[in-house]
This record gives structure tokens, C-alpha cells and sequence, in this order.
């Protein structure tokens, strides 16, 4: 059993709040990811989980055992928390080669040589690296020593594995490469995941559940679909995903876009005043005649597989995606109309 519950954590440096009342319980087997920006809170969270920083308050369990509880005096060392994790800068040694740096875990914990070679293979097999054995760190690239880390964090058969920022150091094509690798073995193992990122499309595809941070206050948790579909506010709106933010104004039950009184909305959260209209750029449609606003076309850029359109409504720039098909459809100054599907709403922050 590997799942984790931390309860009423609070974590202060200083006079600074990092983290404030979080709560969560993960299930056995769930890969989780802890979404935010940077200083949100989400590494210093996933260090109290490891055992590297005592909770300012709070409890965390794992696997159904209390490693802290500040007020009964309960701390589990990190070396005794059964436990395997993988940082952003790898931390492979550069004196062992690839099946010593896998082993050595098991060889500090006296486990035969001849189990820990099979233990080593198996999870050099598992990641791909079986036949770099051999090699030393500097003869591998980034992606092969992150995989030599990740194998290194399995090999003693943890239930739970916390991964710190691990592919923020390789390219695009092969970060995303490491994701889909990384959900693969989670799937494979049954392993519980603590996966902290600030790039929302490792979340996105990689996650069970998404916890979306800032400023040390947990803002939304939910299914991947559910966090971007519906998000609980501006914030989480604006972290994932693209989105326009149009100013509007709530009376009654409508919500009236600013500037273009006629057109309104459905006002489902009963706010009242100033707010904020929020669409995705793909759930906007373009056309030469009828839909909901006018616009003329500022700009567009061809991204090969979509086409980002930037259109000019009144005084704000309004952002449309569509297929890559439709690169040349519409010109540069050319007048189009806009229609909005899925409008969310939230009052208006600050």
C-alpha cells in the first residue's frame, strides 16, 4: 500500500507562508501532478512528503503510517520513508556506470549480489537501457541519464515515486517522449506518482488528477477534463490551456459582454457587477458573414498542425485556433464574425 494523505499542512520560512491548510488523499496506484508557477508552493510540498522539510503543522501519512506529526513529536527519516525519487538535475554518479548507479541502493541495503544484478536489468530493461550497462554518465545523453535516475528510484520496489521537475532539462521532442515512458512504467508498476511541473501539458497527459497551486493555497483538484473544462477561477483558467479573458458585466441572469451590450451570455454562478468572460481560442469559429461579434484579422501565424489567428474586436485582440487546413482562409485586415462556444465566467479578481 502507497497512498499518501497530508492534512492541514502548513509550512512557514520566516515570516513567509509557503504552504497554507493543504489537504489531499491520494489512492494507491494514482499518479498525481501538482500544477503552478514557480514559488507556489508545489517543491516544497513534495520535500515534506520526502521527509527534506518538517511541515510548520500538519500530518502526513503514508501507506497508512504516520511519518510526521508535529504536535506527537512522529518524524520518519527520510531513508526509512520507503520512498524513490528523481530530481530535475538527474544526480547520477559520474565514477559508477549505468548498472552500478542502478544498484547501489540495493547494495547499501545489503541485498546479494546476484538478486541485485537481476533487480538492476530488470529496470534497465524496463526503461530502455539495458544494453548501456556498461557505460558511464558522460558517454549518455540527457534523456538516457534521466532514464539511468528513474531506474535508480524503482529498483528498491517503493510503492511511492516523487518526481521533481525530472524533463525540464531535455528538448521538446524528447520531454514529451519521457512522458508518455514515465506513465507507461507508472501503469505497468502500479506505483503511486507525486509529480510536481509547471508544464501544464505534462499534467494534462500524464495525470490522474491534477492539484492546481499558487501562492501556497491548493486552488482546484480534478480530473485532467474536469480542470480544464470547468476551472474553479480565473487563475486555474489562465495556467491551463489558452484562454481570452473579455471584460463583461453581470446583471441578473446574463452576463453582457463590454462594449457589445447586445450580446450576453447565461450567468450560472449569480454574479453580480464587474466579471470576466473567459473562451478557449478553439471554441471560437470564424466566418466571412452572420456570428456574434464583428473583427477584422490582425494577424495570423501558421503552426504547421493549427493556424492562430489574432483578431481585432473593438479595442482587444481576440486569439482563434483552428486546423492547420485553414491557413489562408482569411487575410491579413480582412473583416470576419466571431461565434463563442463554451463561455465560461468569473467576477472579475483584484
Amino acid at each position: 500500500m502507497a497512498d499518501l494523505k497530508l492534512c492541514h499542512i502548513y509550512k512557514k520560512f520566516g515570516n513567509v507562508m509557503a504552504v497554507s491548510d493543504f489537504n489531499i488523499d491520494v489512492a494507491d496506484g494514482e499518479f498525481i501532478s501538482f500544477l503552478g508557477p514557480s514559488g507556489c508552493g508545489k517543491t516544497t510540498i513534495l520535500r515534506m512528503i520526502a521527509g527534506f522539510e518538517k511541515p510548520t503543522e500538519g500530518t502526513v501519512t503514508i501507506g497508512g503510517t504516520e511519518v510526521y506529526n508535529g504536535s506527537k513529536g512522529v518524524f520518519l527519516a527520510p531513508e526509512k520513508r520507503s520512498i524513490g525519487m528523481v530530481f530535475q538535475s538527474y544526480a547520477v554518479w559520474p565514477h559508477m556506470n549505468v548498472a552500478d548507479n542502478v544498484g547501489y541502493p540495493l547494495k547499501v541495503r545489503g541485498i546479494p549480489k546476484d538478486e541485485r544484478l537481476q533487480r538492476v536489468m530488470r529496470m534497465l530493461e524496463l526503461v530502455h537501457m539495458r544494453e548501456y550497462a556498461d557505460r558511464f554518465p558522460n558517454q549518455l545523453s540527457g534523456g538516457q541519464q534521466q532514464r539511468v535516475a528513474l531506474a535508480r528510484a524503482l529498483v528498491t520496489q517503493t510503492g511511492l515515486l516523487l518526481l521533481d521537475e525530472p524533463l525540464s532539462n531535455l528538448d521538446a521532442k524528447l520531454r514529451e517522449s519521457m512522458r508518455f515512458e514515465i506513465s507507461a512504467i507508472q501503469k505497468e508498476l502500479g506505483i503511486t506518482v507525486i509529480y510536481v511541473t509547471h508544464d501544464q501539458s505534462e499534467a494534462m497527459t500524464m495525470s490522474d488528477r491534477i492539484v492546481v497551486m499558487s501562492m501556497g493555497k491548493m486552488q482546484q483538484i480534478g480530473r485532467p477534463y474536469d480542470v480544464y473544462t470547468n476551472p474553479a477561477n480565473q487563475m486555474v483558467a489562465d495556467f491551463i490551456g489558452l484562454v481570452n479573458f473579455i471584460p463583461a458585466t453581470a446583471k441578473g441572469d446574463r452576463i453582457f459582454m463590454q462594449g457589445q451590450e447586445s450580446l450576453s451570455f447565461p450567468n450560472p454562478k449569480q454574479l453580480s457587477g464587474e466579471a470576466v468572460l473567459a473562451v478557449r481560442p478553439e471554441n471560437i469559429s470564424i466566418a466571412r458573414t452572420g456570428g456574434m461579434i464583428k473583427g477584422i484579422v490582425n494577424h495570423c501565424f501558421y503552426m504547421g498542425d493549427s493556424v492562430d489567428y489574432r483578431i481585432k474586436v473593438k479595442e482587444q485582440i481576440i486569439r482563434v485556433i483552428w486546423k492547420g487546413a485553414a491557413y489562408g482562409i482569411f487575410r491579413d485586415g480582412e473583416t470576419v464574425y466571431l461565434d463563442f462556444d463554451n463561455v465560461m465566467s468569473f467576477a472579475k479578481e483584484g
